[in-house]
């Protein structure tokens, strides 16, 4: 592993806005996991802090799968930050953090992803990143929340057997054009939409942060599946239901032999019938 510790590039900084001062950035070129890292340092400081990494030798995303984190071809970070908020709110957080880094990639790439519930985020029917909530427990009953975010910018090879289709931001020739500085500028601009939505702050996109109105709606116009039949997966539990979409804590809502069903947990995998 190899941790670089360095003043942040200009794009992130800049893009940090008013955290720039705030926030620890650490870059690694290649390390096992930036949530690992997050969650090793985790009673160092109380400031939020942003790791990011070239390549990571042992990406993870939900329910113990692999994130393939190949070298120089997509964004590894993790958002760390210390809250009085209970675990419960690790869901929430998860669909904040699809918002900031869906709305970030509309705003420097142009490009509209979909939102798969509650942490996978889509372009054109394929997967191109997935987020992880994890939370570390700190003594006087403190939480530090550790929110790892990967995005295929223009990683075109995959493993096999994957659960759904992968695909990244940019192929082709438009992959020859990706700025080389927009790794760093959508980890800055990422962060601080996720920091302004958890904390409400006045840098927040979205009036009321996590729990306000602006935030749920973007996410409920990016949620996909609405009015669609999928397959849920809960250990060994398996049911069908329609999507309805999701509640005010981001809860699915799901149709089941006519009766509305809340799921909340994030071990619940959602793929669609004609998938499955």
């Amino acid at each position: 592993m190899s941790e670089i510790h360095r003043t942040p590039s200009s794009a992130v900084q800049s893009a940090l806005g008013a955290y720039a001062c705030r926030v620890r950035v650490v870059r690694y070129d290649t390390v096992d996991s930036t949530n690992n890292q997050a969650k090793l340092h985790a009673a160092e400081a109380d400031s939020p802090a942003l790791y990011i990494a070239r390549t990571q030798t042992g990406g993870r995303g939900r329910l113990g799968r692999s994130f393939h984190s190949p070298a120089h071809t997509g964004l590894y970070m993790t958002v760390a930050y210390t809250t009085n908020e209970s675990l419960g709110e690790a869901v929430r957080v998860t669909a904040g953090a699809a918002v900031a880094a869906a709305s970030a990639i509309e705003e420097l790439t142009g490009l509209q992803l979909a939102i798969k519930w509650v942490n996978d985020l889509y372009l054109k029917g394929c997967k191109v990143g997935g987020i992880l909530t994890e939370a570390v427990t700190l003594e006087g009953g403190r939480t530090r929340m550790v929110v790892g975010i990967g995005i295929n910018l223009t990683t075109t090879e995959f493993p096999d057997g994957l659960r759904a289709p992968a695909s990244c931001l940019f192929t082709g020739e438009d992959a020859e054009t990706v700025p080389p500085d927009l790794s760093d500028r959508l980890a800055g601009e990422i962060t601080r939409r996720l920091l302004g939505l958890v904390e409400a702050s006045a840098d927040c996109p979205w009036d009321g942060g996590l729990k306000g109105e602006a935030c749920l709606d973007f996410y409920r116009s990016r949620l996909l599946y609405v009015g669609e039949e999928v397959v849920c997966t809960r250990g060994e539990d398996t049911f069908t239901g329609v999507v309805e979409g999701v509640d005010e804590g981001y809860s699915l809502l799901l149709r089941v032999q006519g009766q509305t069903r809340v799921l909340s947990s994030g071990e619940i995998s959602v793929r669609p019938v004609s998938k499955s």
